[in-house]
């Protein structure tokens, strides 16, 4: 949850909402003047988690972080959740802001390749290791936290998904029962209510992950001027992914961020307002 002075600091942003498709509130803040950028966040986040981003882009661009359905000022994912919601949740909101260039990262990224690729109006795109598994994997794990959410054990659930999904390499090795109760020290009061909050809208994301995993040639269909972002501290998964995603997308250049990981793009990895703007700023 943000401290007092990013509470203050959302002041500056102006909040807006529009109605999606099928009638889900979607809100999104804005901030800047110029060209229209969207930041789409990624899974355990929201809109507050990248005004430290939007802070740096608002100097050259009027940027706009949308709250994705299940969290912030925007309505809950609904019965029939899939992509093809995403998708409609960014064009209600592009319909209404006209912003052409979208910033995704993680799931968001994995949104916005497919938003990319199935309209052509959208000029950029810059994403921070999208969420694109290139080969199918071994999903055991998200059965296993399924089922922890069923049997109410948050811990169990949390612990499933973070070995699995692989953005902590050291972890994945490590016994469950072990990084269960080495997260339960590190993820503490509001920042684990926040992904207690969100292990359901998790679930049904990764669900759609697991769905498109070994389709990234679909990419190829993806004409948009494309940046690729990578941590330089990311998995080896990641990073071939990367080289996997720039070979399959024409008009695609590769960034590697030295000092970051998997999550660069958040408040806690971006420079703050009187730091000197990072690589990752620049490239944008």
């Amino acid at each position: 949850m943000p401290n007092s002075s990013q509470i203050n600091y959302l002041d500056l942003f102006k909040e807006h909402t529009v109605s999606s498709h099928d009638g889900t509130t979607i809100g999104y803040r804005s901030l800047g003047e110029g060209p229209g950028i969207l930041i789409i966040h990624g899974a355990f986040s929201d809109s507050e988690d990248y005004t430290e981003l939007a802070k740096h882009l608002a100097q050259n661009f009027l940027v706009h972080i949308m709250d994705r359905r299940g969290r912030g000022m925007s309505g809950a994912q609904g019965e029939n959740y899939g992509i093809g919601k995403e998708l409609e949740d960014i064009q209600a909101v592009r319909n209404k802001t006209k912003a052409n260039f979208i910033v995704g990262h993680s799931y968001g990224g994995l949104v916005a390749l497919e938003a990319a690729r199935q309209d052509p109006a959208i000029e950029k795109i810059a994403l921070y290791e999208p969420g694109v598994f290139i080969d199918p994997q071994q999903w055991q794990w998200l059965t296993d936290y399924e089922l922890a959410i069923k049997n109410k054990d948050d811990r169990e659930a949390f612990a499933h998904f973070v070995r699995g999904i692989g953005h902590t390499p050291p972890l994945t090795k490590l016994p469950k029962w072990y990084v269960k109760g080495l997260l339960k020290l590190m993820v503490r009061g509001q920042r684990w209510e926040r992904i207690v909050s969100l292990l359901p809208e998790n679930l049904n994301e990764h669900r759609e992950v697991m769905r498109l995993s070994g389709t990234y040639r679909n990419y190829q269909g993806v004409e948009v001027d494309t940046l690729l972002m990578v941590g330089g501290k990311s998995s080896p998964r990641i990073k071939q992914m990367i080289l996997e995603l720039e070979r399959t997308i024409s008009k695609c250049r590769t960034l590697t961020i030295p000092k970051t990981d998997h999550f660069g793009p958040d408040n806690h990895h971006v420079p703050k307002e009187n730091s000197k703007p990072s690589s990752f700023i620049f490239c944008l």
